[in-house]
């Protein structure tokens, strides 16, 4: 009887584990994606996302196998795997021609690895798609003795080449010289640090931003949103037209650009330079080579002779609105007090500037903040070895080549810029998400999961030596003098090259040519027109064009550049030409000798009389006509 009680009790607990094994509804299978990964974005239906049609069991609408994925399987993108050092990353940044392999990895991959799955990295405001093709493999994990299952997405098609950087890098690194605890001591100078964040988004799709019920714009003193789209941009001095005044887009550094001697320089170069991100009067003064006679604020206006605007007539005359203008502010996704933090020991750097001037700012946290040149010794630059001190600027100078002290960021921006892109050093673009999705056989999208926990920045195309510099054009120092290139460097093609490619800066080369008619002359390549008259001693005229033709025609014996600078002969060409027929209807010939004008030869630079060419054998007594030819013409 014992046995029996026993037996029965065995058999009641087994039935209560197997009912409990069980799912409600009668499905011993269900789909679940992530909270935020349901959107189907050609009309399926995913996961729930609160509001959005769930996918039930039976629905088609799942992942996995038949058509489904096991209980629990959600997945969750976490990090993206930063491919120069390894490492596990929430924010990653990229130049937009990368070629390698690109790793995701997040909750429940190994899911995904019997289905056709793409990644599609959604950037801007404007909500720009790109898509690729992914597989599903194993990588190292966070720690080395452990391998994961990883997104791999290979970027050799460069798919983001041709995505547009239309946002601003801004530094939001905090400053040992500006008062925060632990602070950095030097200033960031590389696009990849991780205190730059992109403003390219819409306040919704923002990570660092606080939203919540009643707080659906950043607008207020301190309130973070360091990816939230804001565009400022360096502007120089206003010219000032009858209608309008027209601003300058700054080109040059501060740095001398004719001579040492940055005091020197003339107002065309300083024109061409961007303002100091400052508004004390006198730095202003420095790098712009002008006085400020009428005082110094938002809309002072000033000439190029430090008088007054419009005090001689036809003079040129300019107006100063701060270093900055603001691009596209109705746009803007921060405003109010939030625009402006002040850093300090109790202020974190979040806004756009840490001052106000007039209807923009100074002081912004545009990349880079400040930064070093590689410059010649003995030119004359305005720099600091305290960049946050705004009035520590002045004219100093390297006694060596090499590293010059902090220059303002702009100097950096303006030699760091390719116009043809209209990319420089601090151009970006940045996902507002990330989506894994699948497609059915007719091409049905399913969202498996989309995420802006993670995030990916787009920076200027980029290609290093093994040296670490930088060898894409595009991406080169920009310059118009050998003056702001390095030591070891010059100013080829508007950008610097190392010696050791160019051998001869263009600044060392003598000056030779362009002397006029008539001018004194020894060589032809002290002339304009390479035509030296060695009997006179002076520079003479040589034209060909369709309208004028007038030949330098030097004699037999002088120097030449080519044959057509020698002088023309009379040469005899002889043909047998066709003559007509005779009265049988045979054809007749008859050999002919021309004049032909024949410019001589220019060997190893001395003209030398033309080649007579050879007369053809003719018997007249018996002409052979078979190789006579129409009598030609001569131009």
């Amino acid at each position: 009887m014992a046995e029996t009680k026993r037996l029965l009790t065995l058999i009641t607990l087994s039935a209560l584990l197997f009912t409990s094994c069980v799912g409600e509804g009668g499905s011993g299978r269900k789909t679940r994606f992530s909270n935020n990964s349901t959107t189907d974005l050609n009309g399926g239906t995913g996961g729930d996302t609160g509001g959005n049609s769930g996918a039930t069991p039976g629905s088609g609408d799942t992942i996995g196998e038949d058509g489904g994925v096991s209980i629990g399987s959600q997945v969750e993108l976490m990090h993206l795997v930063d491919p120069f050092d390894g490492t596990y990353k929430k924010k990653l940044t990229l130049p937009k021609n990368f070629t390698g392999l690109l790793y995701l990895s997040g909750l429940n991959i190994s899911s995904l690895s019997d289905r056709l799955v793409y990644a599609r990295f959604v950037f801007g405001k404007e909500y720009e798609p790109v898509t690729v093709a992914a597989t599903i493999g194993r990588a190292p994990g966070i720690t080395p003795q452990t391998d994961v299952e990883v997104v791999i997405l290979d970027m050799a098609n460069h798919p983001f080449e041709n995505m547009r950087l239309s946002y601003n890098l801004f530094d939001y690194n905090e400053y040992a010289d500006e008062g925060r605890a632990n602070g950095l001591a030097d200033v960031v100078s590389d696009p990849r640090d991780p205190g730059l964040y992109c403003r390219g988004l819409h306040a919704k799709d923002d990570k660092t931003f606080e939203s919540g019920v009643g707080n659906s714009s950043c607008d207020t003193a301190g309130e973070v949103c360091k990816y939230t789209y804001a565009r400022v941009e360096d502007i120089g001095l206003y010219y000032d037209t009858d209608t309008a005044s027209l601003p300058f887009a700054p080109t040059e550094p501060h740095v001398a650009l004719a001579s040492n001697d940055y005091e020197a320089e003339p107002f065309s170069n300083s024109i061409k330079r961007c303002l100091p991100d400052t508004i004390d009067k006198a730095i202003n003064e420095k790098v712009l080579g002008v006085t400020f006679t009428g005082g110094f604020g938002y809309g002072v206006k000033v000439d190029t002779n430090g008088g007054v605007c419009g005090d001689d007539p036809g003079e040129d005359c300019y107006t100063y609105y701060g270093p900055y203008r603001d691009i596209d502010r109705s746009s803007w996704q921060i405003s109010g007090a939030a625009i402006y933090s002040d850093t300090s020991a109790a202020t974190a750097p979040t806004g756009i500037y840490k001052k106000s001037f007039g209807v923009n700012g100074y002081e912004s946290f545009l990349f880079p903040r400040a930064g070093k040149m590689e410059l010649q010794s003995g030119v004359e630059y305005i720099g600091s070895a305290t960049p946050f001190v705004g009035t520590s600027f002045d004219t100093t100078f390297l006694t060596a080549s090499g590293e010059s002290d902090y220059l303002f960021g702009c100097s950096m921006r303006a030699t760091n810029y390719d116009s043809n892109t209209q990319e420089g050093i601090g151009s970006c673009n940045v996902t507002a998400r990330v989506e894994l999705f699948t497609k059915d056989a007719t091409g049905q999208e399913t969202i498996i999961t989309q995420s802006n926990n993670i995030v990916l920045q787009l920076i200027r195309p980029s290609l290093t030596d093994y040296r670490g510099q930088e060898v894409l054009y595009t991406s080169m120092k920009s310059c118009s003098s050998s003056q702001t290139c390095g030591g070891s460097e010059c100013c080829f093609n508007n950008r610097c090259w190392s010696k050791e490619l160019v051998s001869q800066c263009l600044e060392d080369v003598p000056v030779v040519g362009n002397k006029g008619v008539g001018e004194s002359c020894q060589t032809d390549y002290e002339c304009s027109s390479i035509c030296c008259n060695q009997t006179t001693g002076s520079c003479a005229v040589h034209l060909n064009t369709e309208d004028e033709q007038v030949f330098c025609s030097k004699s037999p014996g002088q120097s030449c550049v080519a044959k057509e600078w020698c002088r023309q002969e009379n040469v005899p060409n002889c043909f047998i030409v066709k003559t007509g027929a005779n009265n049988v209807g045979q054809p007749t010939c008859a050999l002919r000798c021309y004049n032909v004008p024949t410019f001589g030869d220019c060997t190893n630079g001395t003209c030398t009389p033309p080649e007579i060419p050879p007369v053809p054998a003719f018997d007249p007594s018996n002409p052979d006509c078979s190789e006579a030819i129409n009598p030609p013409t001569f131009n």
